[in-house]
């Protein structure tokens, strides 16, 4: 298998270059989705590849990661560093270690709760997506309601990759959709959430299943995260007294948490008053999502206030994924930006 990259080209044969997404052209259709002979159904689909790929499933016997991780800002600055590794022996039975100039904390499962030791905030998005790329390739895919699937043959350069994109009626130039090498299950690239593009190298096979030792991740073209798995292994045997969390860690931890932000699902954007639709500006809002996902409260706290009710009405619509605390959804108390440029 060669080398991925998110690039306009590469100077090696070894290496394949995906383009960088920058822009989207939007088709909008009145008709609605018919399934063709390229059509995939994705509740099989996903629980297929998801078992084939990364380290998701309470099957697995107990394992071992360590990974290591670099952020960079719009700047192409390597603006933080860290080592995300986790010992897990089942759903509720896990230690999670995030080491980093950012964040230093250690979360404990257990049956009795989430446990923490260490700071006490919750991992950011790209914190959090460290883990997700490599353990939990599948995760944004599994958030999506309301969509079709068909598979797409894409070619770059002399390079095939069979992929599935995953649609609305809404006929978008770079949906959702996750790209394998052909005839077989193992990821090499995705188009997540956003301008997401992460590209899968260095495949091993752990436990029968695919796992990239080395994840790249753009954003809008631009470097957001650089991963490599520096250890994987079996926990050959299993000490209970290694995931009970000590008597200085706080817990557990409650069903209401702050500082996190859970994923949308659907969106809505405001209808700005006449008065302020010629300006630039940001209005932030703090907002309450329930355990369902649904929006139960919005207010706005900043930017210009006759901004505010569209702002808040706008966010009301919004439906985000349940935000899990040991497989239990929480409530979340965050902000959203809603911005007019």
């Amino acid at each position: 298998m060669k080398t991925l990259v998110v690039a306009t080209e590469v100077k090696s044969d070894a290496a394949v270059a995906i383009p960088p997404i920058t822009s989207v052209r939007v088709n909008l259709k009145n008709d609605k989705h018919s399934a063709g002979a390229d059509a995939v159904d994705l509740t099989t689909w996903l629980s297929k590849e998801a078992a084939l790929n990364g380290l998701q499933s309470i099957e697995l016997q107990p394992w071992h990661i360590v990974v290591t991780y670099d952020q960079f800002d719009n700047e192409g600055d390597n603006v933080h560093s860290g080592v995300y590794e986790e010992y897990w022996a089942g759903a509720k039975k896990y230690k999670r270690i995030y080491k980093s100039d950012n964040l230093s904390e250690t979360d404990y499962a257990t049956g009795k709760g989430l446990y923490r030791l260490g700071d006490q905030q919750w991992p950011d998005r790209a914190q959090l997506q460290v883990r997700s790329e490599i353990v939990d390739p599948f995760s944004y895919a599994a958030t999506l309601v309301g969509f079709h699937g068909r598979n797409v043959e894409r070619i770059f350069g002399d390079y095939k990759l069979q992929c599935v994109f995953i649609e609305k009626d809404s006929e978008i130039s770079n949906p959702t959709h996750y790209c394998f090498e052909p005839g077989g299950s193992v990821l090499r690239y995705s188009k997540g959430f956003g301008w997401f593009q992460t590209v899968y190298n260095d495949i091993v096979l752990f436990q029968g299943r695919c796992l990239a030792q080395a994840v790249e991740v753009t954003d809008g073209g631009k470097p957001y995260l650089k991963l490599r798995v520096e250890k994987i292994e079996l926990i050959s045997h299993v000490d209970d007294a290694d995931f009970v969390p000590p008597p200085t860690a706080v817990g557990p931890l409650s069903d209401r948490v702050s500082g996190v932000h859970p994923a949308p699902i659907k969106m809505s954007f405001p209808q700005w008053p006449a008065s302020l639709r010629s300006q630039h500006f940001t209005v932030t809002t703090e907002v309450v999502i329930g355990k369902d996902g649904h929006v139960l409260s919005a207010h706005g706290v900043s930017g210009p206030p006759e901004g505010y009710k569209a702002c808040e009405d706008s966010v009301r619509k919004w439906l985000f994924k349940p935000y899990l605390i040991l497989d239990e959804p929480a409530e979340v108390e965050t902000k959203i930006l809603c911005s007019n440029n």
